[in-house]
C-alpha cells in the first residue's frame, strides 16, 4: 500500500483560490509562498510540494486562465457559409472568459511576470484562443471577404479591440450587462464591416 498524500486535491484548490485572490488585488507582484500559505491555511511547504515554487503556483494560475480562454472560444461553431458571422460569438467568447477569470485576467494577458518566461506548452496555450480567431480570418481572406490582407494583421486589430473592452468592463467602465453586451457587439461588428469594405 502506498504512503498517502500529504498535500492533496483540497489543499491545492485552496492555494490557487488564495493565489487568485492576492493577484486579482495585488497583481503577480503580490504573491509570495508565506503570503499564499498562510491566506490557504496550509505551510509553505504544501506549495512547494504541490507546485514546487512561486512561479509553478503563478503558472498554475496561468493556465486556469489560458484554459477558459481556449475552452470559450473552441466551442464558437463554425460557419461554414459567412465566417464574419463567427466574429460576434468569438468576441463575446473572450469577454465570457475574462469575466470568468477577472482576477487572473491581467496575469494571462501579461503573461505572468516579465522576468518569468513560459515553457513551450504554456506558450501553446496562451495562443489557443488566438488561433481559433486567426482560422476564421483566414476563411474570410480565402473566401474573398477580407481581400489582400494578412491575417495576423486583422487578428492583432480584433485582439486590440476586445482587450480594451475587456480592461473596461472588469474596471467597471459599463453601467449593466446588457450596455456592455451591446458595446461589444456594436464595435466587433464596426470593425469587420470596416474590414470587409475598405478595400472594394
Amino acid at each position: 500500500m502506498g504512503r498517502p498524500r500529504e498535500h492533496g486535491p483540497q489543499t491545492r484548490q485552496a492555494l490557487l483560490d488564495a493565489g487568485t485572490q492576492i493577484v486579482g488585488a495585488e497583481g503577480a507582484a503580490g504573491v509570495t509562498v508565506r503570503r499564499v500559505a498562510d491566506a490557504a491555511g496550509t505551510t509553505t511547504r504544501a506549495v512547494y510540494s504541490l507546485f514546487g515554487d512561486k512561479d509553478g503556483l503563478l503558472r498554475a494560475l496561468f493556465t486556469i486562465a489560458g484554459e477558459s480562454m481556449r475552452r470559450h472560444h473552441e466551442a464558437v461553431p463554425v460557419d461554414p457559409d459567412d465566417p464574419t458571422r463567427e466574429f460576434p460569438p468569438l468576441a463575446l467568447a473572450y469577454r465570457a472568459a475574462a469575466r470568468e477569470q477577472p482576477a487572473l485576467y491581467d496575469l494571462w494577458f501579461g503573461r505572468v511576470t516579465p522576468d518569468m518566461k513560459l515553457s513551450e506548452e504554456d506558450a501553446a496555450l496562451a495562443f489557443r484562443s488566438f488561433e481559433r480567431v486567426l482560422g476564421t480570418i483566414r476563411r474570410c481572406i480565402e473566401t474573398g471577404r477580407f481581400p489582400d490582407r494578412e491575417p495576423m494583421q486583422i487578428g492583432l486589430q480584433l485582439f486590440g479591440l476586445v482587450h480594451g473592452l475587456a480592461s473596461l468592463e472588469l474596471r467597471g467602465f459599463f453601467p449593466d450587462d446588457a450596455a456592455a453586451r451591446t458595446t461589444w457587439t456594436d464595435a466587433i461588428g464596426a470593425l469587420v464591416r470596416g474590414i470587409e469594405t475598405e478595400r472594394r
